[in-house]
């Protein structure tokens, strides 16, 4: 079976233990937003059981390539019934954020949204006979708990504001009452202006550190940190153990908020 990111693969591990092969697209270290599939994927894909898709803008083409080729191997949105936030359009400042409709694909940093997905894959492997309900049950009572404490850990920092590189935390965000400031937006590293806006901005905020994604480079969030005398922070959006993961960037946040 394949998955489209490491997250997702991570939970399905967690479903079905070690008794079946999991295979993901997007690698180790590599973006899903430059993703291309290889030949050696495409053709693994012809023998693959299920895909497991989560609703990111790449699945588009590569679904457009597969449809056709295989018709018959089956595709589970495991983002079904997640509500979409939109992503912001320009948002260097408080109130300059446009709905252009594009929705925001970084689903599974919510455990909320964790749930829905594992709940998403558990339907789909019970229809084939494959559904391990002790597992299911398991996992998602742990990212309910993982949910409690999460809240627990952030409360005293709700309506804070943390800067980040590329916008990937606003599911995270919103859950905790918390609002994300990205330095890129829309693939770009913002203009000079922009960068001067944003380092006024944070400054303003009392900012010390910015949250960098190994997955892209980190020249333009370098020069928000030298120039509030703060440091970076790398954050990796897309780790494979999903749980653990959303712990560590709950901590570093809140490490990031205290005074």
């Amino acid at each position: 079976m394949f998955a489209s990111i490491p997250p997702q693969s991570g939970l399905l591990k967690e479903l079905v233990g070690d008794a079946m092969e999991i295979r993901v697209l997007v690698g180790e270290g590599q973006s899903p937003h430059s993703y291309e599939p290889t030949a050696r994927q495409l053709a693994r894909l012809s023998e693959s059981d299920v895909l497991f898709t989560i609703g990111a803008p790449f699945e588009q083409a590569l679904l457009s390539k597969i449809r056709p080729l295989y018709p018959h191997l089956p595709i589970v949105e495991t983002d079904a019934g997640v509500i979409k936030r939109t992503m912001p359009h320009a948002h260097h400042g408080p109130d300059c954020a446009h709905d252009h409709g594009a929705k925001d694909p970084h689903v599974w940093l919510s455990p909320k949204n964790a749930v829905v997905i594992v709940d998403n894959m558990y339907a789909a492997l019970e229809k084939s006979g494959r559904g391990d309900q002790q597992k299911h049950e398991a996992l998602v009572a742990r990212l309910n708990a993982l949910d409690a404490k999460i809240a627990a850990r952030l409360a005293p920092f709700k309506g804070s504001r943390f800067y980040v590189f590329h916008p990937s935390f606003g599911y995270f965000a919103d859950e905790y009452g918390l609002t994300q400031v990205p330095i890129e937006l829309e693939g770009k590293s913002p203009s000079p202006r922009q960068l001067a806006d944003l380092i006024e901005q944070a400054q303003a905020d009392g900012v010390k550190v910015i949250f960098t994604q190994k997955q892209f480079p980190i020249e333009s969030a370098r020069a928000v940190a030298d120039a509030i005398d703060g440091t970076v922070v790398q954050l990796d959006p897309l780790a494979e153990d999903v749980i653990a993961n959303l712990e560590r960037i709950a901590e570093s946040i809140a490490q990031a908020l205290e005074p």
